[in-house]
C-alpha cells in the first residue's frame, strides 16, 4: 500500500514539472526592454480574445527560437510542458495561444505594417541599449514558397517567378532586405516582390533607416556590387558608404589589366593593394584594388594544369593531323588554320608541307 502511494506522488511530481530553459531569459529581456508596453500601444486589442498581441508575438518568438517549426493550429503543443504563467504571466493558459489568437495577432501587423511595427521596435531597443551602429551591412535574400499563388492586383507584395538564390527556378518566390550592425543585430527588415531588382531594394532599405537614425551618427553603409550604380551613388545623398565596384565597368576593367606597382598591406602580408580616386556617377570615391597572394598562387596551378592538360590534348590532336593526306595544298593549309582555332593557347611556328604527286 505504501509502495502504490509513493508511486502517486512520483508520477503527480512529474506531471507538475515545467520546462523553462533558454525561454525565460528572452520573456525576461522582453519586458525589461518594454517591447510588450510598445506592441500594445502600437497594437491595441480590437477583438474580444483574452490575451493582448504582445503576449501572442512573444508566444511566436519563443517559439522561433525554441528550434521547432509547427503550424498554427499546432502552437499550442509547443508549450504542453513549458511554465507558461512564468513566461506570459498569471492566468494565460497554452489555450488562450490558440490558432485563431495567433492569426488575429499576424492581421493587426499586417494591417500596421510589419516594417513599421519593426523599426519602431529596434529604435525603441536602441534607445536602451548601446547598440552600435558604425557599420551597417545591407543585403537581400530570396524565399522559394510552395503553392499556386495565382497573380491577382493587391496592394501587397506580389509572389512570383524571380531570380532565386538558392536554384530553385521551379519556385516563386517573394524578396526579403535586411540590414545589420557590424554585430549581425538586425536593425532594418522589409520584404518585396519575388522580382524585385537587389539594385533597388537595397538603396530602399538603406534610405528607410537613414531617416530613422540621428542626424549625428556616423555611419558606414556596406553593400555588394548589385548597389553600385549612377542611380544609387546620386540618390544615396550625403552618407559613407562601402561596396565592391562590378567588372563589368570600363574603368575597372582597364584597372585590372593595368600594370600596377601594388604594396603589401602592413596589417596583412598575404595582400598586397593599390588605391587611386576616381570620379564615377558623379561621385569622387576611392577605389582600392587587393591582390591576395595566396589565391594568385592557386590560380597559377590551376593554370599550368589547364596549360598541361591542354597541350596533351593538342600534341595527340597534332599527330592525328600530320598523318593525314589532303587533295591539294589548299585544303591542308585549312585544316591547319581549323587546327589553331581549336586549340588557341597554341600557335605554330612555322607550316611545312610535303607534297607527293599519285
Amino acid at each position: 500500500m505504501a509502495d502504490k502511494n509513493n508511486s502517486r506522488l512520483v508520477e503527480s511530481s512529474i506531471k507538475r514539472t515545467r520546462f523553462l530553459g533558454h525561454l525565460g531569459l528572452i520573456a525576461g529581456v522582453f519586458r525589461e526592454l518594454e517591447v510588450d508596453k510598445l506592441i500594445d500601444e502600437k497594437l491595441p486589442k480590437e477583438r474580444d480574445h483574452k490575451i493582448p498581441h504582445s503576449v501572442c508575438i512573444l508566444a511566436m518568438v519563443l517559439n522561433g527560437l525554441g528550434f521547432i517549426g509547427q503550424r498554427l493550429y499546432l502552437f499550442p503543443d509547443f508549450f504542453r510542458n513549458i511554465s507558461i504563467e512564468r513566461l506570459f504571466g498569471e492566468g494565460v493558459t497554452r489555450e488562450d495561444l490558440n490558432q485563431y489568437a495567433i492569426g488575429e495577432t499576424l492581421d493587426r501587423i499586417v494591417k500596421y505594417g510589419p516594417t513599421k511595427l519593426f523599426t519602431e521596435i529596434v529604435l525603441h531597443i536602441m534607445n536602451r541599449l548601446p547598440i552600435p551602429v558604425h557599420c551597417l551591412h545591407a543585403d537581400t535574400t530570396s524565399v522559394s514558397v510552395y503553392g499556386d499563388y495565382q497573380d491577382e492586383e493587391t496592394e501587397s507584395i506580389d509572389i512570383t517567378f524571380g531570380i532565386p538564390k538558392n536554384g530553385r527556378w521551379d519556385l516563386k518566390q517573394f524578396v526579403l532586405s535586411l540590414i545589420v550592425n557590424q554585430h549581425g543585430i538586425p536593425l532594418f527588415m522589409n520584404t518585396h516582390s519575388g522580382n524585385a531588382s537587389d539594385k533597388s531594394t537595397i538603396l530602399e532599405a538603406i534610405k528607410s533607416l537613414k531617416s530613422a537614425l540621428s542626424p549625428e551618427s556616423k555611419v558606414y553603409y556596406v553593400a555588394d556590387s548589385s548597389f553600385y550604380t549612377d542611380n544609387n551613388i546620386n540618390n544615396i545623398g550625403k552618407s559613407f558608404w562601402i561596396s565592391r565596384v562590378p567588372a563589368t565597368i570600363n574603368e575597372a576593367k582597364e584597372l585590372l589589366n593595368a600594370n600596377l606597382n601594388l604594396k603589401p598591406l602592413k596589417s596583412d602580408e598575404r595582400y598586397s593593394f593599390y588605391q587611386t580616386f576616381v570620379d564615377y556617377g558623379g561621385v569622387k570615391q576611392k577605389w582600392v584594388l587587393l591582390l591576395s597572394h595566396k589565391m594568385k598562387e592557386k590560380k597559377e596551378i590551376t593554370l599550368r594544369k589547364k596549360l598541361q592538360n591542354e597541350l596533351e590534348k593538342a600534341e595527340k590532336s597534332l599527330k592525328k593531323l600530320v598523318g593525314e593526306d589532303f587533295f591539294c595544298e589548299e585544303d591542308a593549309l585549312k585544316a591547319a588554320e581549323k587546327w589553331t582555332a581549336d586549340f588557341p593557347s597554341i600557335v605554330f611556328e612555322k607550316v611545312d608541307l610535303k607534297t607527293v604527286k599519285k
